[in-house]
């Protein structure tokens, strides 16, 4: 699969970098190099066959197109993503708001954008139930974030001491973080749908909510880090980093103990590129 991963870099790339030519865009910032949709979806593609022998190049064309399109959908959720900027925008700070604004604001149009150039690739790959289940989670996490958000900008508001309550509102809120990651969840979905037998090989879905909740930890840290210094003990929120340690721990634990043995190896890949 290394030949579909390479290509599915280059044409996401691609259009990255033609979409920034209209607004200059950090692409570390909206596209992950390690395409960790795409790797979701071909963990549960048995490597001991050789893709090219087992799928017909009809396949493997339209498999690249589908990876590529998720990958743009994930770029348009990093844009409209839970950051820093709109969480600025809605708390009661005018200064803080007139100055991010319009960035807050560029960011939906262009991830907008990447929704609908990833459109083309899902019709090329031509499974419609994949592209709903893929708007499904689009409609998830975007609800998800704005419930979550709207909580945390009431907490802040509240001019007390906030980083007890911002501990706790996490706390009683995996549900809703989960969800923000809907997207992620769909890509294990797919790939578990389109390559396991599902009479030898069980959907894990627990382990699968331990990846999300690594991701949701990782999003969480960046998400405090960017904020200003004048809320800057939000940054030094300690129970993020000791969840997604406690969490490491029981993802290990979960792989150690997969079978069959292609899967756990699969899977300690992917761990690597979350951990």
């Amino acid at each position: 699969m290394s030949v579909v991963k390479k290509k599915v870099k280059e044409l996401v790339v691609k259009e990255i970098k033609y979409i920034s030519n209209f607004f200059p865009y950090n692409i570390k910032k909206i596209f992950n190099q390690n395409l960790i949709y795409s790797q979701n979806i071909l963990t549960f593609l048995n490597s001991d066959y050789p893709a090219d022998s087992v799928f017909s190049t009809d396949f493997l064309y339209r498999l690249t197109n589908l990876l590529a399109g998720i990958e743009l959908i994930a770029a348009g959720v990093n844009l409209h993503s839970f950051n820093a900027k709109d969480f600025i925008v809605l708390t009661g700070d005018r200064k803080f708001r007139q100055k991010n604004e319009k960035s807050y604001t560029l960011d939906l149009l262009f991830g907008d954008i990447f929704y609908s150039r990833a459109v083309v690739y899902f019709m090329e790959y031509g499974d419609f139930l994949i592209f709903n289940g893929v708007l499904d989670s689009l409609k998830q996490a975007h609800k998800s974030k704005l419930l979550f958000h709207q909580q945390l900008v009431e907490v802040i508001n509240k001019n007390v001491k906030y980083e007890n309550q911002i501990e706790k509102l996490i706390d009683e809120n995996l549900d809703l973080i989960i969800g923000i990651n809907s997207l992620l969840k769909t890509s294990f979905i797919v790939g578990w749908a389109l390559f396991a037998d599902s009479q030898k090989v069980k959907f894990p879905a627990s382990l699968i909510n331990k990846f999300i909740m690594i991701k949701a930890c990782n999003d969480l840290k960046d998400f405090f880090n960017q904020l200003p210094e004048e809320v800057s003990s939000l940054k030094k929120i300690k129970n993020i980093s000791s969840q997604k340690n406690f969490i490491k721990g029981e993802l290990n634990d979960i792989i150690s103990n997969l079978k069959p043995d292609w899967l756990k190896a699969n899977f300690k890949v992917l761990g690597r590129s979350y951990l």
